[in-house]
């Protein structure tokens, strides 16, 4: 289930291939055909051929069954990939600057860190070291806000700078390639997904871990800025076909979530949020 802040209503998602993932995720005979589907070169392989000038004849299809609304984007493409990573003419992005935005069109779920560095989504226990894999940088995280970002195949796949500020570092978690479908949450494992994690030091925000997590059947994550300084919603990169997520990890007593997504996650209930977006503010 999915809250729509406009309309203030919670809605049931429309799940890409649900079937095939509730088979995948849901029987035994699937949890041995995810052995193979996960492998990072099966992944490759069928993003490939969403590049191929075929598949564009998805795309109608798609839009129609998804109800894309395609106002403000580019209308050709070679593609299918070329149509998921279509890009926006004009982002629209909050204007005041001690608002967090979300970095990405996409279905949000916010967490605070406990009991160390533990934190449980969708009642799952997930160590916080485990998915920076760096024990110390999870210490200075401790009693944070984590904030989950899930993009679904049809949502836009690019995704922004949250503020102005410098990259610290960057690298690279090798993992293996799990589904973000709702259908398949509950198996979802933010510990083992590959996923390329930053460490951003922001103008209003401190310092903001952001990690882009690959998903099955993303071909790649490409990170399209390559210099060390950003800007408030600027591009950082995008998600080639499938649908991902991106996690932001916030310190402790530097920002304030708003109160309706807040009540949201406690329920389990994942917020939809526009890139650019209001979602939270600075404590001042």
């Amino acid at each position: 289930m999915i809250y729509d802040r406009v309309t203030k209503e919670t809605i049931t998602e429309k799940v890409y291939k649900d079937s095939a993932t509730r088979f995948l995720y849901g029987t035994t005979l699937g949890g041995l055909c995810l052995l193979f589907l996960r492998l990072p070169f099966v992944n490759r392989v069928y993003g490939s051929l969403q590049k191929k000038s075929r598949s564009k004849r998805k795309i109608d299809i798609f839009v129609e069954k998804y109800g894309v609304d395609m106002g403000g984007y580019e209308s050709e493409f070679s593609s299918f990939n070329d149509f998921i990573i279509r890009k926006r003419a004009q982002p629209d992005i909050d204007a005041g600057v001690l608002h967090l935005i979300a970095p990405a069109d996409s279905c949000l779920l916010a967490y605070t860190v406990k009991s160390g560095d533990i934190l449980t989504v969708k009642d799952k226990r997930y160590s916080l070291a485990g998915f920076l894999k760096d024990e110390e940088l999870a210490r200075v995280y401790e009693d944070g806000v984590f904030l989950i970002f899930r993009l679904r195949v049809y949502d836009y796949h690019r995704f922004c700078f949250i503020d102005d500020g410098v990259v610290v570092s960057q690298r690279r978690i090798r993992g293996f390639l799990d589904s973000v479908n709702s259908a398949a949450t509950g198996r979802f494992t933010l510990s083992s997904n590959c996923r390329k994690l930053s460490v951003l030091r922001t103008e209003h925000f401190d310092d903001v871990v952001a990690a882009e997590i690959g998903a099955m059947l993303v071909g790649r994550i490409v990170q399209t800025h390559a210099a060390e300084r950003f800007c408030r919603g600027e591009e950082k990169g995008y998600f080639e076909f499938g649908g991902s997520s991106i996690v932001l990890l916030l310190k402790k007593g530097i920002v304030r979530i708003d109160d309706d997504i807040l009540a949201c996650s406690a329920k389990g209930v994942e917020t939809r949020v526009g890139m650019g977006e209001r979602i939270g503010k600075r404590i001042v």
